[in-house]
């Protein structure tokens, strides 16, 4: 993947403890307004930091189909704290129209959501966390962010005749949330499920006791 886009444009609040929605510590303040989406679970486990600086979360927006593997990321700051603690992810902005891809009768966004270290201050994932999702600190394994401006019947039939989403007909225009379906194939992308909003886990890529049916590449 390549990384090229750094944007302000989510709130976090962190909760310590079990239960979502407790805490009250808001990061990036510089940048809030209303709140279009919200994303939130719990980060179970993070891979030990090798270099020290500021821990970001962020939903990095796919362009594989458009241009090809360019990245757009809606992203802020995460206070230092030990797992397992809740979060909620607030999204205050639409990703810029360059991150989403461009299909046959309208465009569609895919984002992952990644926790990372920003060592030098730029925004964006740096060396081998920029090339490997197995070296962030911590990932939603099994969900994706899905962001659809306009829904029209053509695009619609689009995606059914694509296929990789198994529930067209519960995508919504706006913000969707998405879970891996497996499949039992080696396919060169992922099958997804529309779901209503629950839940999404954070976790280490190498924590095996989080499970995953996406198909990261």
């Amino acid at each position: 993947m390549t990384w090229n886009r750094f944007v302000k444009s989510l709130g976090l609040t962190l909760a310590l403890g079990s239960t979502v929605g407790c805490g009250d510590a808001l990061r990036d303040g510089s940048y809030m307004g209303e709140t279009l989406y919200m994303v939130e679970g719990e980060v179970k486990s993070l891979a030990p930091a090798m270099k020290q600086g500021a821990t970001r979360v962020t939903l990095a927006w796919d362009n594989w189909a458009r241009e090809g593997d360019v990245t757009a990321y809606q992203s802020v700051e995460l206070e230092s704290r030990n797992p397992p603690f809740d979060y909620q992810l607030s999204v205050v902005d639409e990703p810029f129209d360059e991150g989403l891809n461009d299909f046959p009768n309208g465009h569609i966004g895919f984002a992952y959501l990644f926790i990372y270290e920003d060592v030098n201050g730029n925004g964006m994932p740096d060396g081998e966390e920029a090339n490997r999702w197995s070296h962030l600190r911590g990932m939603a394994r099994n969900h994706v962010v899905i962001f659809v401006p306009e829904l029209s019947p053509a695009f619609v039939a689009t995606l059914k005749e694509w296929g990789a989403i198994i529930n067209v007909d519960d995508l919504k225009q706006g913000f969707n949330l998405a879970r891996g379906v497996c499949t039992g194939t080696d396919s060169s992308f992922d099958t997804l499920e529309i779901v209503p909003d629950e839940p999404v886990p954070v976790a280490d890529p190498k924590d095996k006791s989080v499970t995953s049916c996406i198909n990261y590449h």
